[in-house]
């Protein structure tokens, strides 16, 4: 079901849950130079913060099961952003990691995003970015603590600090709304169902 942006919400925490709502479908489109969906860039994304995985870590940290992180894993080796080795506590397993390949493209895929967020944000004043970093950043706390269980609590975050320095140099270039408006890049729509219908 699609969301209409001239929803009026009653009231602030319904207007909270729209504006995710907004946010959330468009950042989990494909954006201009994108050759990856949504699924396989949270799959790049958990290896990227992680390192070499079993698939079953990788699948509960993707909140997935088994089978269908599987299938997102066949679907990048076979594009060559990820690869398989042995599992040096047990041979009878395997790990899962990222190739130099892979890398680069969570990376430049997760840059793409930050510059879709720096436009959108432009005009904005130093004062007025720094106070929606701390309000989302407690936000984003006050969710972890409700839903987040010891186990698997923070890694993302732990992760995030320690790939986040690289996206920043060079720093990203702004682009304005007609660089994310549908249809303003013929190259980034071009066919890749081939090399990743399983993952969806």
């Amino acid at each position: 079901m699609q969301v209409n942006d001239g929803y009026i919400p009653q009231t602030p925490i319904e207007g909270v849950m729209h504006a995710f709502t907004r946010i959330g479908r468009r950042l989990k489109a494909k954006q201009p130079g994108d050759t990856i969906d949504h699924s396989a860039h949270v799959a790049l994304f958990v290896l990227r913060c992680s390192g070499a995985l079993r698939l079953s870590d990788l699948a509960v940290r993707m909140e997935l099961d088994a089978s269908t992180a599987s299938r997102h894993v066949r679907a990048l080796e076979q594009l060559g952003l990820v690869r398989r080795s042995p599992d040096p506590d047990d041979g009878r397993a395997f790990r899962v990691e990222l190739t130099e390949q892979g890398i680069e493209q969570w990376e430049s895929g997760a840059r793409r995003r930050m510059e879709l967020l720096s436009a959108a944000m432009d005009g904005w004043s130093e004062d007025d970015v720094e106070t929606f970093e701390r309000l989302m950043t407690r936000f984003a706390d006050g969710v972890a603590s409700l839903t987040d269980t010891p186990a698997d609590a923070r890694w993302a975050d732990k992760g995030w600090a320690a790939v986040a320095p690289r996206l920043r140099s060079p720093a990203p270039e702004r682009r304005t709304e007609e660089d994310f408006a549908p249809g303003s890049d013929p190259a980034a729509r071009e066919n890749t169902e081939e090399n990743l219908e399983s993952t969806r």
